[in-house]
């Protein structure tokens, strides 16, 4: 079946910027997860695996939302909870520029006494979009300047500590996470995973955060993520995103009938509406309304950012419906269009009917 990325990762690309003149930043968000001797292990783990299975469900076709590494001192392995060794991707002196950057809390010594540690998060903290704390991981952004006049919170037991050391900052108790707009603040150790999917949310949409909270089967009780200031720090969720995320909802709670007519009403209003054109190809595939999600598929993929994904939807559609010869003609266009995940054409059962083809065959052994 066809590829069901979830409809907010590609939202971003259909942002005004796309026509000014200055190139558009890459999709993917670089993510650096701090590491160092006496790290907390799930200070760490926990935002790792809410970003990683994010940066797939909020992806926009191969790019993924986010690119996650992580970054100690040296790259000599550090050891977390006396028992975990972790190897280091890069050194301070070697690390890419963050565009979020997480501070863990635990044994944060080597980096609060360290000049050149903490030279190079003030300056990653400066230039990131966000920084997230988890835990006494506050203590080092406070060290770094970055808790001056906001609200902020900690571990339950360090909140004292935080007041006494940081009196500018509005510390807060009883509280998961504290989000200050640039800087996002969390409670102990498992808070980190709720700031991490607050963060998800706010970037890529609540369905996102819904889908990778699914899949880690984790209980969460979040706040309004659709208010006027998501809006302003996130402008994919417009009245225009809205309306996609409810028809992916819509979609997933089993109700395709209202998730077409969301997209149809968006085609009405704009009828070169990649977005819309790629999710109701999507719906309608499942439906197996076959010929008109072949008529969907074609209008999305005349958009380059929604080509190869469409392009690929195209070769399934085509192929369930015998049509052999425009579905490896679809394949092939997919694959030279960018659409180059050897797993979907050896795998996905809508292919089944041209498989054994020989082009085919070499199509995929190419990949």
């Amino acid at each position: 079946m066809p590829i069901r990325t979830i409809v907010l990762a590609i939202l971003l690309l259909a942002s005004p910027g796309w026509l000014a003149a200055e190139p558009p930043k890459p999709y993917t968000k670089n993510v650096a997860i701090v590491v160092y001797d006496g790290v907390e292990l799930l200070d760490f783990a926990g935002p790792v695996e809410v970003l990683q299975n994010a940066a797939r469900f909020g992806a926009n076709g191969q790019d993924p939302a986010f690119k996650l590494y992580t970054v100690s001192r040296t790259k000599e392995p550090v050891l977390s909870l006396r028992l975990v060794h972790v190897t280091p991707d890069y050194s301070i002196a070697d690390s890419p520029k963050p565009d979020i950057l997480i501070l863990p809390g635990g044994g944060a010594e080597s980096v609060l006494d360290d000049p050149a540690w903490m030279e190079w998060v003030k300056t990653s903290g400066r230039d990131a979009e966000v920084v997230m704390t988890v835990c006494t991981g506050a203590f080092i952004a406070g060290r770094a300047g970055l808790l001056d006049g906001i609200e902020a919170t900690t571990w339950y037991a360090a909140i004292p500590g935080l007041r006494e050391e940081f009196p500018n900052t509005r510390v807060q108790t009883g509280r998961r996470f504290v989000d200050s707009g640039k800087v996002i603040t969390t409670a102990g150790v498992s808070a980190g995973i709720d700031g991490s999917l607050h963060l998800v949310a706010r970037l890529l949409g609540r369905a996102v955060a819904d889908r990778t909270t699914e899949y880690m089967e984790y209980k969460w009780t979040p706040d309004s993520y659709l208010t006027a200031h998501y809006v302003q720090l996130n402008p994919r969720l417009d009245d225009h995103g809205h309306a996609l995320q409810q028809a992916s909802i819509l979609t997933r709670e089993g109700n395709p009938a209202a998730a077409i007519a969301i997209y149809r009403a968006l085609l009405a209003a704009d009828a070169k509406d990649a977005e819309a054109w790629l999710n109701l190809g999507r719906v309608l595939h499942a439906e197996k309304r076959y010929d008109e999600a072949i008529t969907a598929h074609l209008e999305a993929a005349k958009a380059a950012p929604q080509r190869p994904i469409a392009l690929f939807n195209l070769a399934c559609a085509y192929a369930l419906k015998g049509e052999r010869e425009k579905a490896i003609d679809a394949a092939t266009k997919a694959v030279a269009a960018g659409f180059r995940i050897k797993w979907y054409y050896a795998q996905d059962a809508d292919l089944a009917a041209i498989r054994d083809d020989g082009r085919f065959k070499a199509l995929v052994a190419g990949l």
